[in-house]
């Protein structure tokens, strides 16, 4: 009568590292397109984090030179 112990031993035992792990054509073919798939994913993430740190840069050092010309303009005697 207790169903959470019976499934409990049914879950675990689909979960057991004891039982041979069975390598076929296809589980090698998914596991290699899940791979591509999650070297893919960060590939991008990292394109797109340098993207962003390089529109960063260029911007930042383009504000910084508008204001020290800004600077220099008010200082000069008119």
């Amino acid at each position: 009568m207790d169903y959470f112990r019976q499934d409990s031993a049914h879950i675990a035992n689909g979960l057991s590292l004891n039982q041979p792990v069975v390598k076929t054509s296809e589980n090698a073919n998914t596991h290699k397109r899940w791979a591509r798939s999650v070297l893919t994913f960060y590939a991008c993430l990292f394109l797109a984090g340098a993207v962003a740190i390089g529109i960063h840069q260029t911007s930042f050092s383009g504000t910084q030179q508008h204001q020290a010309s800004l600077q220099t303009d008010i200082r000069s005697p008119h």
